[in-house]
């Protein structure tokens, strides 16, 4: 469905799928059929991650790590991470212009290869979210295989240290390996609620993805921009004494930093709830969290019905483009096997369990640290 939206945008990027068959299933890649939705747009790439070699691993918390699968995708200068359950509602091309020390993006679209002005983002590119310094859904990282080794590292040697941790396995004032200082605490997005704060890693995901993004980005890369309402926070390390330097931007307004690139910005139909104000990047995607998610309301209910829905605008948009791309597959009505209205629940969970984490830590140590069918230590 992004995907749709995206071609249709004119966006000029690669989207790049990740599957992971699992391990209860008898097949290793997807049926034609389901190849061919995914194809329908001809930007699509398929690829497939290793089945895990226990249901044990099967879970919210392992599937979230694997996401960082994305600093290893070295033939990209620049990855957009999204789950699958976002949706683009506009090309977010800008952000990676924009982060490009040797190209410059105008207003109009146009480029330039002799503009070598310093970038307006960073690198890595972070939203915070409504309770937690950073969204775990969305999300941009410059590849690199080095980097991609450091990060498993790190990763590894905070759940070796869960092993002989109290419950619950993680330590929350050191988190991945950095304790926060009061002099630069975290900060949830600004919001209609009251803005939340803190430097211990006790927020939602802290000791999942979310938290080692944060910590990736912001201690270990020590180059982020961390986008947060109108405001944009830019961190960056001086290569002369080390200290880590901080510049914000402001976007505010139709001439607003990344405002002025959106072909959503001005759209009052747009409105985002607790998300934020009306701003760039947060008005060019919807994030569906809970029973929000369209494919929970298809079964029994037709297509047409759907896609007039008055209670959901972004839920209308989506079984819109989702008509689409089944018409340019040749393909009838999508199956969706999971219906929160049925009584069925999402297999993996839907959110990072703490005791689930650890019993994979503890069967991956087990077997030597291995997670995967047919892997070596």
């Amino acid at each position: 469905v992004s995907a749709r939206q995206l071609y249709e945008s004119k966006s000029q990027a690669d989207v790049v799928v990740y599957i992971q068959m699992s391990v209860k299933s008898k097949y290793d890649t997807l049926s034609e059929q389901e190849t061919n939705l995914l194809q329908a747009n001809p930007n699509v790439k398929i690829k497939y991650l290793p089945k895990f070699s226990s249901e044990t691993h099967e879970m919210f918390y392992s599937l979230m790590m694997e996401k960082f699968i994305v600093l290893n995708m070295t033939e990209y200068s620049r990855v957009l991470f999204m789950d699958s359950d976002v949706m683009l509602l506009a090309s977010l091309d800008y952000m990676f212009e924009l982060s490009e020390p040797e190209i410059s993006t105008s207003p109009e679209g146009g480029l330039s290869d002799t503009n070598t002005d310093a970038p307006i983002l960073m690198e890595n590119v972070i939203i915070s979210w409504v309770k937690e310094p950073c969204h775990g859904g969305l999300f941009m990282l410059k590849p690199d295989h080095d980097d991609y080794l450091r990060a498993q590292e790190i990763i590894h040697q905070t759940e070796v240290a869960a092993l002989e941790q109290a419950w619950p396995h993680f330590d929350e004032e050191l988190g991945f390996g950095h304790k926060i200082g009061l002099e630069d605490p975290w900060i949830g997005s600004t919001n209609y609620h009251e803005r939340l704060t803190g430097t211990n890693w006790t927020w939602h995901g802290a000791f999942a993805d979310q938290g080692f993004l944060y910590h990736w980005v912001k201690y270990e890369k020590k180059n982020v921009s961390i986008i947060n309402g109108e405001r944009i926070d830019n961190y960056s390390e001086d290569p002369l004494t080390g200290k880590v330097l901080k510049n914000t931007l402001y976007n505010k307004g139709k001439d607003g930093i990344l405002n002025r690139y959106s072909a959503n910005f001005g759209d009052k139909n747009l409105k985002l709830g607790v998300y934020g104000p009306h701003v760039a990047p947060l008005i060019d995607f919807k994030h569906f969290i809970g029973r929000t998610k369209p494919w929970y309301k298809i079964n029994g209910v037709s297509r047409e019905k759907l896609m007039k829905d008055r209670s959901s605008m972004y839920g209308r948009i989506w079984f819109s483009n989702l008509d689409k791309v089944e018409k340019t597959a040749g393909l009838s009505e999508t199956e969706f096997p999971t219906n929160n209205k049925q009584g069925r629940k999402n297999p993996v969970g839907a959110f990072p369990v703490r005791s689930q984490r650890i019993n994979h830590i503890r069967l991956k140590a087990e077997n030597n640290w291995t997670i995967y069918e047919n892997e070596s230590s």
